[in-house]
């Protein structure tokens, strides 16, 4: 459902969400934008939400649009790589689910997503011993997760429909990327891990799905996220990232075996293979962000989930803070690109 305000709104929304800093609409072409032409360090990773990126930086769309993006790889380590750029190191702007992002926020970093790149439809799933049935087995069972993170959000909510509490499981922290080698080797009775490492653990570990995201909608949105402070000293280098943003996934939906290649060169797969991943997660795009982040109570709105992750936290003791949505989710850029689009095609 779109927004019926009037560009009057939206000025006001702006300043609102950066806290009075009072940033001028820029409803300029990526040609037009004074960039900074100072590095910005972007992760990349194997992961639908951040395919663009790795697409963008081939075809040199980051360059033509003034933007000096400089990638770092976050593959070996993604959990420890979020730490890294909540504290301020590694990176400038950062793929985080929104769970993730708000528990960075509750530890006292002041992030804010500014695209709703992907948002997980079967992607991440809690595989277990072909012995257990189905989640109310895993009562009194040894459970692998990457604890405080969103794959643990994820098995609360997966628990709670099999009215299993925490409580009643024994949990070991694993980083997500060795969960299922671990659990291949026998070392829990379940995991919870995302895609490709799903079909590894069926595959080679004899287990079975019991849960995955396709099962709660909008149970885990992800986007890219980056620091108040950058977004508000470099507004115009943020606002040609998003703009790329955009031009890459209009080129993905458009040439989906092209640019599934690029990315399965990259990572030594097929591109059947990067694009299967990709319909477990799927790419958001501009009409979709508009929506997503359009205020609403239900999961489907950014500003929803934020308030369901937020109520979580707080039953379970990880923060006692309340979010402010208005704060932690910045529509300025989509909708300036939106307007800039629109504005063109009169």
């Amino acid at each position: 459902m779109d927004r019926k305000i009037t560009i009057l709104g939206i000025a006001l929304s702006i300043i609102l969400v950066s806290g009075g800093v009072g940033w001028k609409i820029w409803f300029q072409q990526d040609s037009t934008l004074q960039t900074t032409n100072e590095p910005m360090r972007v992760a990349r990773y194997y992961w639908p939400g951040m395919y663009w990126i790795e697409i963008a930086e081939k075809k040199g769309w980051f360059q033509e649009a003034g933007v000096q993006v400089e990638l770092i790889d976050t593959n070996p380590d993604y959990f420890a790589s979020l730490q890294e750029m909540a504290d301020g190191k590694l990176v400038d702007a950062h793929a985080f689910s929104l769970f993730d992002m708000l528990a960075f926020n509750a530890k006292g970093s002041d992030l804010v997503l500014v695209i709703n790149a992907d948002n997980s439809f079967g992607v991440e799933a809690i595989v277990a011993k072909s012995t257990i049935r189905d989640l109310a087995d895993l009562k009194g069972k040894t459970i692998g997760v990457s604890k405080n993170t969103y794959t643990e959000y994820i098995l609360t909510i997966a628990l709670s429909q099999a009215k299993v509490s925490l409580e009643e499981v024994t949990l070991i922290d694993v980083p997500v990327e060795r969960a299922a080698q671990e659990f291949i080797e026998g070392k829990f009775d379940a995991v919870v891990t995302w895609e490709p490492d799903v079909s590894k653990a069926i595959e080679q570990g004899n287990g079975h799905s019991l849960f995955d995201t396709s099962q709660v909608r909008g149970i885990s949105p992800n986007g890219q996220a980056m620091h108040r402070q950058f977004i508000e000293e470099r507004r115009n280098d943020v606002q040609a990232y998003v703009n790329v943003w955009h031009k890459t996934t209009e080129f993905i939906q458009n040439h989906p075996q092209e640019a599934f290649q690029i990315i399965a060169d990259i990572y030594g797969a097929t591109w059947q293979e990067v694009q299967a991943i990709e319909r477990l997660d799927r790419i958001r795009n501009l009409r979709e962000n508009l929506s997503a982040f359009t205020i609403a109570s239900g999961l489907e709105s950014l500003h929803g989930s934020v308030r369901s992750m937020n109520r979580f936290m707080n039953e379970r003791g990880i923060t006692e803070e309340r979010f402010d949505t208005e704060l932690v989710l910045n529509d300025y850029f989509i909708h300036a690109l939106n307007q800039d689009l629109r504005r063109n095609q009169q």
